[in-house]
């Protein structure tokens, strides 16, 4: 859950970059950077903090160049200090290179092992420089050679882009769990200019154009001097033998991207109202009003209350300059932000009974406290309906739950979240339900871009199948108490 951005051909490529990582701060609230070149060198300014604090006019004023990447982090591997803040920059057979990631690569652990035996110098703790390590140890002689070494060694998730004096590299896992598009900018000197983001939204921000999404299993190379493109796809004789399948996070829909961007050509927006109309559909309740949990849940409650036709009223107010909930890091920031985001509008709620809308149920600690605000706003019931199935394993692919024990899904029944909720009734929409859902969408938008939709969708949060055998076996000895 990181947020990449990167332009070729472009006039103040750094500011556009800013833009760029300001519409996707909802990505990652936690450091930001960016790095240009002007084809000779590469030049970096990246610190913590939000967009809006690491970067004043002079910092983008120093970013020289007509191509840029650009990073947002939240983080799932290394916490949270400066040496883990990215673009991440190192020289590679003498070539100056930066790179951004989103994702988690799964094999980390063992592939920091094997280069700290073998002598290497590790400055950081997350498992992005881990990538940089494997080009510079690799034997092939090319650049791109090198990429492709580096893509074969991994497992997990990484949508990557990858910044030289002379290329801008897009890249992403043969699974592809997390998204990344190409779009394109009008540019009078007759060389292309190209936009690559996690999220469409980021494009229309800059003025750009969606062109297609990345696919999985592909490395696309742009030269920045003429702007030309070449697509190189991840051998698939190997990937069958993995026994991977295509495998786009659910979740991305579910709660992680904004609703007004494309994400695998499809609108968020659009998804989650069908989510809203389905969790109505199958759990239906008797109500004077539907409310969602802002913002994500607004969408949702609007399509619940389309199909059950009780009427959707804003029954709480939520405070935008407080960060998401749910991405913070420690349990005790979490429990305080809560009530100073969210605040219920009593003279709307009071004597009422009310469905509560949200996108899913993770740790308990946002939906606890909502309805313990409902409560002393004088709501009648609360009625809570969960527009996913119950979150109940943790996810090694890009999403900040590490432990079992932290999900609530995992240790308690629905009866028993419940109760401990302190809500009337408890509903999840389930997987199935879900699954369904997207693939309505799926084959409506086939012919629009069939590379980038073929395939499944990556639901072990709530089933526990995850593709990537290190992350099964992950999973199977956390189950048994080991971690």
């Amino acid at each position: 859950m990181c947020g990449v951005f990167g332009v070729t051909n472009a006039e103040n490529a750094s500011k556009i970059a800013y833009l760029g990582l300001f519409a996707l701060q909802h990505r990652g609230q936690e450091s930001a950077g960016i790095s240009t070149t002007n084809e000779k060198i590469i030049n970096t300014h990246r610190n913590t903090g939000l967009v809006f604090d690491v970067f004043k006019e002079n910092d983008l004023s120093k970013l020289e160049g007509n191509n840029a990447i650009g990073h947002v982090r939240y983080s799932t591997a290394g916490g949270n200090i400066g040496a883990n803040v990215q673009p991440i920059t190192a020289r590679i057979g003498g070539i100056p290179v930066s790179l951004s990631h989103n994702g988690n690569i799964v094999n980390s652990e063992e592939i920091r092992t094997f280069l700290e035996n073998s002598g290497a110098i590790l400055q950081a703790t997350a498992d992005t420089e881990l990538i940089l390590h494997i080009m510079a140890r690799s034997n092939k002689t090319t650049f791109i050679e090198k990429l492709k070494h580096s893509f074969e060694e991994l497992s997990g998730a990484f949508s990557l882009l990858v910044l030289t004096p002379t290329h801008l590299y897009a890249v992403v896992d043969a699974c592809g769990y997390r998204p990344l598009s190409l779009g394109k900018m009008k540019n009078e000197n007759g060389i292309p200019s190209w936009v690559l983001s996690s999220e469409t939204c980021a494009m229309d921000l800059v003025g750009a154009e969606f062109v297609r999404d990345i696919a999985p299993g592909e490395i696309l190379s742009i030269e920045l001097a003429t702007g030309l493109t070449q697509s190189n796809i991840f051998n698939l004789t190997e990937f069958q033998n993995r026994k991977l399948q295509h495998s786009k996070c659910i979740f991305e829909h579910v709660y992680f991207s904004r609703p007004d961007s494309l994400v695998w050509n499809i609108l968020a927006n659009d998804a989650r109202f069908a989510m809203g109309e389905e969790l109505s559909k199958n759990n239906p309740v008797d109500a004077d009003m539907v409310i969602a949990v802002p913002d994500s849940g607004v969408p949702m409650a609007m399509g619940y209350a389309k199909a059950s036709g009780i009427p959707y009223r804003i029954g709480l107010i939520r405070n935008h300059y407080v960060g998401r909930t749910f991405i913070e890091p420690t349990q005790n920031v979490r429990n305080f932000k809560v009530r100073l985001k969210l605040n219920p509008v009593r003279e709307t709620v009071k004597g009422k009974r009310i469905i509560v809308i949200d996108d899913s149920i993770v740790r308990g600690t946002t939906s606890r406290k909502i309805i313990e605000l409902l409560r002393e706003a004088g709501a009648k019931e609360v009625h809570m309906r969960i527009a996913s199935p119950p979150v109940k394993y943790p996810c090694y692919y890009g999403i900040d739950t590490p432990k079992r024990k932290e999900l609530l899904a995992q240790v308690m029944t629905s009866l028993e979240m419940n109760e401990y909720l302190k809500s009337n009734t408890l509903e999840f929409l389930s997987e199935n339900q879900l699954l369904n859902v997207m693939q309505s969408f799926q084959t409506s938008s086939l012919k629009k871009n069939e590379e980038s939709l073929n395939g499944g969708w990556c639901t072990a949060c709530f089933s526990g199948n995850y593709q990537d055998e290190i992350a099964q076996k992950k999973g199977c000895i956390e189950k048994l108490g080991a971690i």
